[in-house]
């Protein structure tokens, strides 16, 4: 039984009673040391230094800041996509004006507004519009944003391709005389399809000049462009609910997009008409009819046209709200996360804590009744559950030493004994050899000094390692042996390929395959020999076949055997056998890639194990 209460020297406790005073008064001196500090209030210090102010101060910093963030994302947003916006209006802006340069050079469309319609050029008339007609449809269908083109040239000839249209186009043509052969680009105006109804278009006019004299008209071409397939790349940008996005002439009238009333007339805010005068592209902020707008505006090439955006600065504002009450309940929930795993850590860690410290203090004092309530199987738990073993054991430890070194010693006596039976065995042997060479028994003396080179080998067990060359000696003192006793029916040979005297491998591995051939394949006593032979593959590996004239194995025994050493089958009576033994260490030793195997060309007239394994020497690791 463990004694309660152990009384321990006055010296001890005297020095321990001063250590615990002197503890006592350096926490009296500097009571606000954290070293003097007790676990408890350093754990409530931590949550609040490192987890509740640091919450409060970055969330209130990040919600500071993200206004601005999202709000500079936003326009950088809204700035790529007019770019971007711009780039595809210039392409078709571009691309039509082309077209209408190519029909100022190409003699089709200018042979078709010069030549009057006469019965001596209708042939000719007609090879005009045929060739003018595969252009169009090619450009109408290659291009879904144009809608129509018309040609009228001043000689009456008159094309209309693609959708028939009708509208208020008067205005326009009378500007494009007046420009005299320049690009006029209309506003968005309504327009009647007998084929789909009202739509809007916005066109480009342009009086076509004499190739051969500029200052003489031949003709006006028209080319309508869908104004939807504009709307829809301007909304992609900014959507309606948002704000909206317009095009401004260089005059500040209202090209396309925006409110519908607005086109053609100049745009009512004069500041914003200010902002977009100064430069190609910038961002400015504005109050327009008491709301406050973020106004981003692009010029494009060649037109001095502007792209321009109005956003509304609460619309901005209302997309954070949703991720603003999202991030202050993460932020709550963090401290209350942070809260729980403090009160946590209190039941978990520090109570634990504190109640092993107060039985490591009354173990000092010598009460060894001191225990300690492990309530869980973690780390803390392993921790009480060692210190009431640790208890347990100091009491037995000088006993449980002294037990131990008798032990040891009685180990260390059977060992030098079991080392002491070899050599009596040798010494015997030894001595019935020259007892029998005394007596002219030479016979006898030569299988006795055989014997006892052969339990020499045979117990050396020092090594885990032989050579090849000395596994054969070893094999040759077996079958010397078994040749003395079997008389003429056992012959044997063993051949080695040169060089291969030092290969590393285990100990006593051909042995056992040795004494299997004779114990098996000469099981009815008949004459036969065994070849053991030791040869180097093609692929440098150590072959070592043991073949035999023997009984050999059934086909059935056979597979029987293979299976059961590889681990495929359950014959009991192949488990412990010698060749399951051998495959079994030689896989351990090399890997699954080396072991026994049975060739099939030799096995048809008594048996034949192969051994395959790699070639070591002594300056490798052979194990």
């Amino acid at each position: 039984m463990i004694e309660g209460r152990r009384r321990i020297p006055d010296n001890l406790a005297r020095q321990l009673q001063e250590s615990v005073r002197g503890r006592h008064q350096a926490m009296k001196k500097n009571p606000f040391r954290w070293a003097n500090i007790n676990l408890r209030k350093k754990s409530v210090a931590i949550f609040v230094l490192l987890v509740t102010l640091p919450s409060l101060l970055v969330g209130y910093a990040f919600l500071n800041r993200y206004d601005i963030i999202l709000r500079q994302q936003f326009i950088d947003s809204t700035e790529k996509n007019l770019n971007t916006i711009e780039m595809n209006l210039y392409e078709k802006i571009k691309t039509v004006g082309d077209m209408t340069d190519y029909m100022i050079y190409q003699k089709d469309f200018r042979g078709f507004m010069q030549t009057v319609e006469t019965p001596e050029t209708l042939d000719q008339l007609n090879a005009y519009r045929a060739s003018i007609e595969g252009f169009v449809a090619f450009q109408l269908m290659s291009k879904s944003y144009i809608k129509s083109i018309t040609l009228k040239g001043l000689n009456g000839n008159t094309m209309q391709l693609g959708e028939p249209v009708e509208g208020p186009e008067q205005p326009w043509i009378d500007l494009a005389k007046q420009n005299r052969g320049g690009i006029v680009w209309s506003n968005s105006y309504p327009l009647f399809s007998p084929w789909s109804g009202p739509k809007r278009v916005i066109s480009l006019f342009r009086i076509i000049n004499s190739f051969d004299d500029l200052s003489k008209t031949a003709g006006l071409v028209i080319v309508r462009l869908n104004e939807s397939e504009i709307s829809t790349l301007l909304k992609a940008a900014v959507p309606e609910q948002q704000g909206s996005i317009f095009i401004l002439r260089p005059d500040g009238t209202v090209m396309a997009g925006g409110e519908e009333q607005l086109i053609g007339r100049l745009y009512p805010n004069e500041e914003l008409l200010k902002t977009v005068s100064k430069s190609s592209g910038q961002v400015a902020e504005m109050e327009i009819n008491g709301s406050n707008y973020v106004v981003i505006y692009k010029k494009m090439r060649s037109t001095g046209w502007s792209i321009v955006t109005m956003i509304k600065e609460k619309t901005m504002v209302a997309e954070t709200n949703g991720l603003k009450v999202t991030l202050q309940i993460l932020f709550l929930l963090v401290f209350i996360f942070g809260l729980l795993a403090l009160i946590g850590f209190e039941l978990t860690i520090i109570r634990p804590i504190l109640e092993l410290k107060k039985q490591t203090s009354r173990l000092k004092i010598g009460d060894f009744s001191a225990r300690v309530t492990a309530r869980s199987r973690d780390e803390i738990g392993d921790l009480g559950r060692q210190f009431n073993n640790m208890v347990l054991t100091i009491k037995d430890l000088i006993d449980k030493k002294y037990k131990l070194e008798i032990q040891q010693k009685e180990s260390e006596l059977r060992i030098l004994q079991s080392q002491m039976d070899p050599h009596f065995l040798y010494n015997t042997l030894d001595m019935i050899r020259w007892t029998a060479r005394l007596e002219k028994a030479p016979e006898t003396s030569q299988l006795i000094e055989a014997l006892s080179g052969f339990f020499r080998m045979s117990l050396n067990r020092e090594k885990q390692t032989a050579t090849l060359g000395d596994e054969l000696e070893f094999v040759r003192a077996y079958l010397n042996l078994q040749q003395k006793r079997m008389g003429s029916k056992l012959s044997f040979s063993l051949l080695m390929e040169a060089n291969l005297e030092q290969v590393v491998l285990p100990r006593r591995l051909i042995q056992p395959m040795v004494e299997n051939s004779i114990k098996h394949g000469f099981v009815a006593r008949r004459q036969g020999i065994i070849r053991v032979r030791c040869y180097r593959s093609p692929l440098d590996e150590l072959i070592i076949e043991v073949a035999d004239t023997g009984s050999g194995f059934a086909a059935d025994r056979l597979n029987a055997v293979y299976n059961a050493i590889h681990g495929k089958g359950l014959d009991e009576s192949v488990s412990g056998h010698a060749l399951s033994n051998i495959n079994e260490l030689i896989s351990l030793v090399y890997g699954s890639g080396f072991g026994i195997e049975f060739p099939t060309e030799y096995n048809q007239a008594g048996a034949c194990v192969r051994l395959r394994i790699p070639i070591q020497t002594n300056g490798q690791e052979a194990l």
